[in-house]
This record gives structure tokens, C-alpha cells and sequence, in this order.
């Protein structure tokens, strides 16, 4: 029977899947902060030819007006990402 060799230590292993879980987290934050506002449409003025994205999908995903979340939730996974970054060089 073969015996599993890990490449890298443990700790490296762990804060691999941390920096997975956090980037995961600023990616839905992100796009909380860019989705806030919709400006995803073609208009002509002030007339709205055609939407990307219509209410039903930012209901369903919950993206519509979050801005102010979106940012906070940013801002504290930086500091998680950034903390991991730091254990791992170290």
C-alpha cells in the first residue's frame, strides 16, 4: 500500500484553504460594492433600450443596494487575507 508524502507542511496546507475561503468572500463582497449601482443597461438618454441584469436576479442573488455592506465585509476579509499572507511569509 502506498503512503501519502505531503508536498508542503501542514501549516502551508491550511492557509492555502484559508486564503480559498477569503477569496471567496471578497470575490461576493466585490461584487456586492460593483453591482451596487445599475449601471449595466444601454440607454439613450434617459430611456432604457436594453438591461443586462433585470430585478428578478438581483432579488434571487441578493446584490441590489448593498453597497455599504459590500465594503465592510471587503475591508475585514482584507485584514483576514492580509494576516494569512503575513503568517505564511513568516
Amino acid at each position: 500500500m502506498r503512503r501519502i508524502e505531503h508536498k508542503h507542511p501542514r501549516p502551508v496546507r491550511w492557509m492555502h484553504w484559508l486564503n480559498v475561503v477569503l477569496l471567496s468572500g471578497m470575490i461576493w463582497s466585490g461584487l456586492l460594492i460593483y453591482w451596487a449601482n445599475d449601471i449595466y443597461s444601454i440607454r439613450l438618454g434617459e430611456r432604457i433600450l436594453f438591461r443586462f441584469f433585470s430585478e428578478s436576479v438581483y432579488s434571487a442573488l441578493g446584490l441590489s443596494a448593498r453597497l455599504a455592506e459590500g465594503m465592510a465585509w471587503h475591508f475585514a476579509l482584507m485584514w483576514g487575507f492580509a494576516l494569512n499572507g503575513l503568517a505564511y511569509v513568516t
